[in-house]
């Protein structure tokens, strides 16, 4: 994801607070994947990481919207 693409407003609601997803590779949380990024106000999802598992990436999908009460 570029910057441009990072700092930019939201399409759906305009917010430009975005949830970063990563999935941490070694013990001491140094390292890590970006998995997706999402709209923290609505939950639109900006990217998934192309280079997973199809079903890896389905789950991550329904887990990022979820609907938080």
């Amino acid at each position: 994801m570029k910057l441009e693409e990072l700092l930019a407003p939201c399409p759906k609601c305009g917010s430009q607070d975005k949830v970063a997803k990563r999935k941490l590779l070694d013990n001491h949380r140094a390292h890590a994947e970006m998995e997706a990024v999402k709209c923290s106000e609505c939950g639109y999802i900006f990217f998934v990481n192309d280079d997973m598992d199809e079903d890896e990436k389905k789950q991550l999908l329904r887990e990022l919207n979820k609907v938080h009460g």
